[in-house]
């Protein structure tokens, strides 16, 4: 029993015999009746009375039209959603981070992305580490993930973004633009938020190794961007971070000279069409400089 069966045989109760549903589908009379006989032969029961001038549904044909208008109904509904899904008016995203990039590079990727799809959900979920980040895609509780690269690993499919500079960064009146000696980052009064210890990379084994001689330490990231702020502590971060969060404060870059690269990761071939989407949307950012 297939659904242009039922779709064969609701025309013809709806439009009052074989003769005029054959006419309604465009089809001839002779291979409409062929369906619907095929058809009572699957359920096993007259559905149509032919021994007037015109077919017309009995008992259970009238059952049986009720239930194929609920199917083919469902199947509509259902057609609906999956169009709007796939041209994204609706849908939902997930995405996971390793902690320090949560606002590079993914602010102006989310930005772009919700201005071009509206109807879209986007959900950003803090994984910690980058292990954790390709741990949560394996697990399919997110579709693509946020890591410092490099990842050597076949299995995943990364898209490199530019580079990040870590620097320290200091309040407005600190001295902007000298270098710091990475050794000496114990002389400042620093503040680290302990989400951020990540030692799977070079930032986060970085701040891991100074996380001892903190002066603030905070599992909320917001404080410490405030207290920076403030002036009370200097924290270590990448420059176009501290620009989005702590704007005005001065940035100085260590030496020897820190880079991180971050990336898009996801499993090949299984990015839903949102997924697809949150990739263009990176390109137009960061490729064709649309939106940043």
């Amino acid at each position: 029993m297939d659904l242009r069966s039922l779709r064969y045989f609701l025309a013809v109760v709806e439009h009052g015999g074989v003769t005029k549903g054959a006419a309604a589908l465009y089809i001839s009379q002779p291979s409409l009746s062929q369906t619907i006989r095929r058809l009572e032969a699957e359920a096993g029961v007259r559905l149509l009375d032919r021994s007037g001038p015109a077919a017309v549904p009995t008992t259970a044909g009238l059952e049986m039209a009720e239930v194929a208008r609920r199917v083919l109904a469902e199947l509509d509904n259902a057609r609906e959603r999956v169009h709007r899904v796939t041209n994204l008016s609706v849908g939902r995203l997930v995405v996971t981070t390793a902690s320090t990039l949560s606002v590079y590079p993914l602010t102006p990727i989310v930005a772009a992305l919700r201005r071009r799809h509206p109807g879209l959900e986007v959900h950003v979920r803090n994984a910690g580490t980058g292990p954790s980040v390709l741990d949560s895609i394996q697990r399919n509780t997110a579709e693509i993930g946020v890591l410092d690269l490099p990842l050597e690993d076949p299995r995943w499919a990364v898209r490199p973004l530019p580079r990040e500079e870590v620097v320290l960064v200091t309040a407005a009146h600190g001295r902007d633009g000298e270098s710091v000696a990475r050794e000496s980052l114990g002389a400042f009064d620093l503040g680290v938020a302990t989400v951020d210890l990540d030692t799977s990379s070079e930032l986060g084994a970085l701040l891991a190794a100074t996380a001892s001689r903190a002066r603030v330490r905070t599992a909320h990231r917001q404080l410490l961007w405030e207290v920076v702020a403030a002036g009370v502590v200097s924290t270590v971060m990448g420059r176009r971070s501290a620009g989005q969060v702590l704007p005005g404060a001065a940035v100085r870059p260590l030496e020897p000279p820190l880079w991180r690269t971050p990336g898009l990761v996801w499993r090949p071939g299984a990015l839903s069409p949102a997924g697809e989407a949150l990739l263009a949307a990176a390109a137009d950012v960061f490729d064709r400089g649309v939106d940043e």
